[in-house]
């Protein structure tokens, strides 16, 4: 935490200390869901990686104190987040409810869990860690029920250490699941190795640290395999199927994406969300432009 203070003085001075401090303890909440908690409140949802704040009461998207449980899937029975996982009734993801399930699974292979089980799916700051997003998605969509509700939070490249890298295509994502990417592909490993801004990574403390940690990625999942705007966001969950309900860009970092898992034969049009007709706004730059540019 001293690290990541000192750096933010350092890099961004004293205004922007004093707005990062700002936004830790007076995190936004989307709007949105005050309108939509309905579909949370008492529903039974799963979580892709997590637990994380912004799920929290009084945050981004408080989904945590609304449902009736939360069950959860990480890569890993150890994680340089959350340390040491069982799996079982161990998923604690607040202090109200009884834990919830807890699978240490792929993101892109959800075999142990039926189609149509959950009413929800929760996902934040994970879909860059996989290597296969559309895969990830595809198994996300499936394990929800009809009409059921998909929460999407991933990092803006503005925000974060991404912010010097092209954001992906989404054409490049499709080819991915064409071929069936695994998650020991190193692909964007020499573009991040050159372009990765440490100075909005002060945790590593050292450039070797650094590549350290990115040579052991299949272990460790630190990798940003592909970058965000909220275009590309908003274009991948389109490309899924999925009726987009709801978009935002929030300082620090975060893109939120909902969307509602459509009923058979039931028509998804995003057009309000995509291209010159989109109806979210942003406070990154990076947005503006590419809006502008349409």
């Amino acid at each position: 935490m001293i690290k990541a203070v000192l750096a933010t003085l350092k890099y961004q001075g004293l205004g922007g200390l004093m707005t990062a401090v700002h936004e830790r303890v007076f995190p936004a909440q989307m709007a949105y869901y005050d309108t939509a908690r309905q579909l949370f409140l008492d529903k039974i949802g799963l979580e892709i990686g997590g637990p994380t704040r912004w799920f929290k009461r009084g945050n981004l998207i408080p989904v945590y104190p609304d449902a009736a449980r939360i069950d959860n899937c990480n890569f890993s029975a150890q994680t340089i987040w959350e340390g040491s996982i069982v799996e079982g009734a161990t998923f604690h993801y607040d202090g109200q409810h009884e834990p919830g399930v807890q699978y240490v699974a792929e993101a892109t292979d959800l075999n142990m869990i039926a189609d149509g089980t959950y009413d929800f799916v929760l996902s934040s700051h994970a879909i860059e860690h996989t290597a296969n997003p559309v895969q990830a998605l595809s198994e996300w969509k499936r394990v929800l029920k009809d009409q059921g509700m998909l929460v999407l939070v991933a990092p803006h490249l503005e925000g974060t250490f991404d912010r010097n890298r092209p954001v992906t295509t989404l054409a490049h994502m499709i080819t991915d699941f064409e071929q069936k990417m695994p998650e020991t592909d190193t692909t964007h490993l020499p573009e991040t190795l050159a372009l990765h801004d440490m100075s909005r990574d002060p945790g590593f403390g050292s450039r070797a640290a650094f590549e350290e940690r990115c040579a052991n990625n299949l272990a460790l999942r630190g990798l940003h395999h592909h970058v965000f705007d909220t275009a590309l966001l908003v274009e991948l969950v389109d490309h899924m199927g999925l009726q987009i309900t709801a978009v935002g860009a929030f300082r620090p970092f975060n893109i939120v994406v909902v969307a509602r898992k459509p009923a058979d034969g039931e028509a998804v049009s995003n057009r309000h969300f995509r291209g010159p007709d989109s109806t979210w706004s942003s406070p990154f730059s990076a947005d503006r432009r590419g809006m502008a540019a349409e």
